[in-house]
C-alpha cells in the first residue's frame, strides 16, 4: 500500500520488506485529507492518495466509504497493467460509520466493524498477496 508525506508529496511505499507494521501503514495510506489527520510513521507524517498507486504491480485498496472518484484510481492501476484488490463497506457499516466521518461516537463502532470487516476479507485477500 501507498501513502505520500504531508510534507513533501513523496510517494512511501508499505510492503512486507519495508520494515513498517501493517497496522501502522494502513493508518498511513487511509489518512484521507481533510478528513483524518496525517499519521505518522518512522518521524514523518503521511496521508493517503490512491492515484499515486499507478505503476504497481498489486494494490491493497481499503474503502471505507462509497466513492466515485475511487473508480478513476482504480482504472490508473490497471491500465497501468496492475491488479487492484478492493475491501468495500459491507451492509452493517454505513451504521456504525454513522453520517459524519469526524464524529468521535463513530469511533468504537467503526472500529469494530472494520475489525468484522477485515476477518471477513482475509480468505479474500491472502490469495491476492501470495
Amino acid at each position: 500500500m501507498t501513502a505520500v508525506s504531508a510534507l513533501t508529496g513523496d510517494l512511501r511505499l508499505f510492503d512486507r520488506d519495508s520494515g513498517v507494521a501493517l497496522v501502522d501503514a494502513v493508518a498511513g495510506s487511509c489518512a484521507v485529507p481533510m478528513v483524518w489527520p496525517p499519521v505518522t510513521i518512522g518521524g514523518i507524517r503521511y496521508v493517503n492518495n490512491l492515484d499515486l498507486a499507478a505503476g504497481y504491480e498489486r494494490v491493497l485498496l481499503i474503502a471505507p466509504m462509497d466513492d466515485p472518484r475511487l473508480a478513476v484510481g482504480i482504472a490508473a492501476v490497471e491500465n497501468g497493467g496492475g491488479r487492484v484488490q478492493v475491501i468495500n463497506p459491507d451492509e452493517a457499516s454505513p451504521a456504525a460509520f454513522g453520517t459524519d466521518p469526524l464524529d468521535p461516537s463513530t469511533r468504537t463502532p467503526s472500529a469494530d466493524a472494520g475489525l468484522a470487516l477485515g476477518k471477513a476479507a482475509v480468505a479474500k485477500i491472502a490469495p491476492f498477496w501470495a
